[in-house]
């Protein structure tokens, strides 16, 4: 009776339909770099195609790749200085092989989200909320921290699964216990030096962010000049002077948080991309197929 009930419950468990969303260019990148010893042609298609059969295996999947755009808020905001850092050579590998590829896989089990106008990460946040049922991101992505709630977990690609709570463990020295949804916050004030997003104040405190963002009343908007006035009246006067540095920069500030901050896109996000312009090779093609029969 115990084995059999256990059964169910893990049966029942399994039939929860469960959506994977997965960061197509967090992916790649890795793949790249990880598997180029591997595979010499295309290693990041191979990891991804990898990834794909392994999520496909799983019972009631499905699987959501979301691409890149190139004309994103960041580029739009600060130009070619927008992840100027990344790697060039990597970058062009990527993207020759990926709309090729990505194109063609499109089935009742794999979904394609692209529109130029946004990045991965936001694409799978306006999936988080808008899917129903169970859903993992896989992204390493620290932005793609912000969809962390109830139904929703992420596999940082690091054999760990984070999850609203586990988030308050594991990340709790490095963002100093702030929600996920008030990370825009910390990291427009902190900056993150692999997007090229640069401090608005250098060398601003950290703990000093993180209690500014925890005292804030956070409605989803960039924190006011007003607010952050306010919470200055309650700090020591060694402190108040990073508040007026701050409102001083509060132009890049802004700009900072615009950019982190990931929103529901209303958008259309769904991939129509011209089959009949693509150019495929034997290599692709097995690859397609391969996917197919799964």
């Amino acid at each position: 009776m115990k084995i059999l009930l256990e059964s169910f419950i893990i049966e029942s468990y399994e039939s929860i339909m469960i959506h994977y969303l997965c960061d197509t260019s967090w992916i790649l990148y890795r793949g790249y770099y990880s598997c180029s010893k591997v595979w010499t042609e295309y290693p990041e298609i191979h990891f991804l195609c990898k990834k794909i059969e392994s999520l496909l295996s799983r019972k009631e999947a499905t699987i959501h790749l979301a691409l890149d755009g190139y004309a994103t808020k960041g580029r739009r905001l600060l130009g070619e200085a927008y992840k100027g850092n990344r790697c060039r050579s990597g970058e062009r590998s990527v993207y020759e092989a990926l709309p090729t590829f990505v194109s063609m896989i499109h089935n009742e089990r794999i979904k394609i989200y692209y529109n130029v106008n946004y990045e991965s990460d936001e694409i799978l946040f306006t999936l988080s909320r808008i899917l129903d049922g169970r859903k993992k991101i896989i992204s390493g992505d620290k932005d793609i921290l912000q969809s962390l709630k109830q139904d929703v977990v992420i596999d940082n690609g690091s054999n760990r699964v984070i999850t609203e709570e586990s988030y308050k463990f594991e990340y709790a020295d490095q963002f100093f216990e702030i929600e996920p949804i008030k990370l825009p916050i910390f990291r427009a004030i902190t900056g993150d030096a692999s997007d090229t997003l640069y401090p608005p104040v250098a060398r601003f405190p950290r703990k000093l962010a993180a209690h500014i963002v925890n005292s804030l009343d956070y409605s989803g908007e960039c924190p006011t000049v007003y607010q952050l006035n306010y919470i200055q009246e309650s700090l020591k006067d060694s402190e108040k002077k990073w508040i007026d540095k701050l409102i001083a920069a509060y132009d890049k500030f802004s700009i900072n948080f615009d950019i982190m901050k990931l929103n529901i896109i209303e958008d259309d996000i769904h991939c129509e991309y011209d089959r009949d312009q693509v150019a495929l090779s034997c290599f692709l093609r097995s690859k397609i197929e391969r996917l197919n029969e799964l």
